[in-house]
């Protein structure tokens, strides 16, 4: 009789495998490593997020900075010449900022956040143009007047920029009021209005940078010129 029962209850179990998976459930050693390895993926996967997340903001904030370059020197100013000294150069307000500044229309302008200047405009188009002058008329003596230390200058240059700007794969404008002193800055020689346009010849910041540069060649040849006839 004990033989048959012990059977009867092994067939039970077999024939019953809702018990032998609700004792796997109840089980927290199987609970524990189930939740475990859901947390495991879930962490891989907030991992790789971040590491994509982190790929695209290293490549969007990447930015690129930019100097008009000055003509090239052909040699230094002769040390025996007059001393013509540059006020320092008068901008709008427009231009005064860090960004690269594009024109979109005649009445709106654009400003990229990922092209700047590696120093402000003002100071960068002011020394390019006192380096120009020195490389043109290598006779003479070249002085900021703000670095002037008591020299005396046979005349003095002043710019006033009104426009300075460009439009990618277009023309950039360089639009100034300049004018020669005498007498110590006192005495107005010249004075005139002087425009230039400069193709950009691709549509890059790079090519737009290039052709300001070109523009500010072409203003200080023609004050070079001024100066020549003025001596």
């Amino acid at each position: 009789m004990r033989t048959h029962s012990s059977k009867a209850a092994i067939k039970s179990k077999a024939r019953n495998p809702k018990h032998e998976a609700n004792s796997n459930d109840q089980n927290p050693n199987v609970q524990n490593k189930s939740r475990a390895k859901i947390l495991i993926q879930i962490v891989v996967a907030l991992l790789a997020l971040v590491v994509c997340l982190s790929a695209c903001a290293g490549k969007s904030a990447s930015s690129k900075f930019y100097v008009l370059s000055p003509l090239p020197q052909s040699k230094l100013s002769g040390a025996d010449g007059a001393s013509i000294g540059v006020f320092p150069v008068s901008m709008p307000d427009y231009l005064d900022r860090p960004q690269v500044v594009t024109r979109v229309s005649e009445n709106e302008i654009k400003l990229d956040e990922f092209s700047r200047w590696a120093e402000p405009l003002k100071e960068n188009f002011y020394t390019v143009l006192v380096d120009n002058l020195s490389t043109l008329l290598s006779n003479e003596k070249i002085i900021k007047t703000s670095h002037n230390l008591g020299t005396p200058l046979t005349l003095h240059v002043g710019v006033e920029v009104l426009q300075f700007d460009g439009t990618l794969g277009g023309d950039v404008v360089l639009s100034v009021k300049w004018g020669l002193f005498g007498e110590g800055g006192k005495s107005l020689l010249i004075a005139k209005r002087s425009s230039f346009k400069e193709p950009t010849g691709a549509a890059t910041y790079e090519a737009l940078v290039a052709a300001q540069s070109r523009a500010v060649a072409a203003f200080s040849r023609e004050v070079a010129e001024a100066i020549r006839n003025r001596k």
